[in-house]
């Protein structure tokens, strides 16, 4: 019995071993090489992003809102008001290619596509003013699509399980919506919440029917999500902007379970703002980590068609350059006080840039490293652990210090 017990002991000592919860990515801050299992804990340094603007979209796509690649080509739609209509563009000039009229379908306010292998969904859920009870989406056969003079549709209808108030109130409301992809056999959607700048994050069948969407979770974006799509390598990307600061930014999702898409990494990248972008409004990849973000117009800035890579952020970063840049950065005192020491020694010289970074991925300072030794005031940062990471030309780096 003994032999037993202790065999069962041993087991379980080596399966705990082996799924090793903890941050799994070495692009991370708190990069922890010992995890197998990924927990979520990731957290990342401030990223800036400038996507490459392809051309202005042509006056006909003026509100672009929704997208889609899918059979080699790009597919877009605008929002309410502007009739049932799906266009083809080019994504090198921005030009309109083919219009198809779906005139037995209705679009009270389309915001997203989506697809599967077969079918394309259209989200006629924009809710401005959370008084809606006909929200839709619906599904077309994709061969149907481009083949046929007349197509007919399938509805999804739903209605949010946590609203229970249809008081409109015009861009005041958390029961907005203009984001969804499609993952397995279900539908996900994430919100449009004007009051708190999170997302809520529900489920639906993609068969027809007439459902009550269950919340599955929520993350805090900080910004009004308007647009979602997911790679073939199951990464989901979500565009939003903030107007309280005109910025454009896109949290990338990755490495999580099933359907739990926030369970996994979570980076978010920052795209500059609205007066170079205009009024980020579709999202749509074209390979596993390139795509296409369309603008409709805003004020007097004209409605845009640009490109993005995503590749920097998913491949980890070469061993061999860490190495290089490791032995060149020493801190004192660690644990510090009132100010941290960077020496900062490359070889060649050359200048570098720093973050100081909380656990909770805020930033408290951040600037640019001189060769030698550099003097951070850190006498106003609360106690507790902090990561500084610093980047060269030949490669980056993150050190784990705390305050006393």
């Amino acid at each position: 019995m003994k032999f037993i017990f202790f065999a069962i002991i041993a087991w379980l000592s080596i399966a705990y071993a082996k799924a090793q919860p903890g941050c799994t990515d070495p692009q991370a801050l708190n990069f922890d090489p010992t995890a197998t299992v990924n927990d979520g804990s990731c957290t990342y340094p401030p990223t800036t992003y400038s996507p490459e603007l392809i051309a202005e979209l042509p006056s006909e796509l003026a509100e672009a809102s929704g997208m889609e690649f899918f059979d080699h080509q790009l597919w877009l739609h605008e929002d309410g008001g502007a009739g049932p209509l799906l266009q083809t563009v080019d994504t090198v000039t921005a030009a309109i290619q083919v219009s198809y009229s779906l005139p037995l379908l209705e679009n009270t306010d389309w915001e997203d596509l989506a697809e599967d292998a077969e079918n394309l969904y259209i989200g006629d859920f924009g809710n401005n003013s959370g008084d809606r009870t006909n929200l839709r989406i619906f599904k077309v056969n994709k061969t149907a699509l481009q083949v046929a003079g007349t197509v007919t549709a399938e509805v999804i209808e739903f209605s949010f399980s946590d609203q229970t108030d249809f008081t409109p109130a015009y861009h005041a409301t958390n029961f907005d919506c203009e984001a969804m992809v499609v993952i397995g056999d279900s539908l996900h959607i994430f919100s449009k919440r004007w009051l708190d700048k999170t997302t809520h994050h529900y489920v639906l069948p993609t068969a027809p029917g007439s459902y009550v969407a269950p919340l599955r979770d929520s993350f805090n974006i900080g910004l009004l999500a308007t647009a979602a799509d997911m790679s073939a390598d199951g990464v989901v990307a979500l565009l939003g902007y903030d107007l309280s600061t005109s910025e454009v930014a896109m949290w990338l999702f990755w490495d999580f379970a099933g359907g739990a898409v926030f369970s996994g990494n979570k980076r978010k990248i920052s795209l500059g703002s609205a007066l170079s972008l205009s009024q980020a409004e579709g999202l749509a990849f074209s390979t596993a980590t390139e795509g296409l973000i369309c603008s409709e117009r805003f004020s007097v800035l004209p409605q845009k068609l640009h490109r993005f890579d995503i590749r920097q952020w998913l491949e980890n970063p070469s061993p061999a350059l860490e190495a290089e840049l490791e032995p060149s950065i020493s801190l004192s005192p660690n644990p510090f006080s009132d100010f941290l020491i960077v020496d900062f020694q490359v070889v060649g010289g050359g200048d570098g840039q720093f973050s100081l970074v909380g656990t909770d991925g805020q930033t408290w300072r951040s600037g640019e490293l001189r060769s030698g030794k550099n003097t951070i005031s850190t006498e106003d940062l609360p106690a507790g652990t902090y990561f500084l990471w610093v980047k060269n030309e030949d490669g980056n780096v993150v050190r784990k210090v705390m305050k006393s």
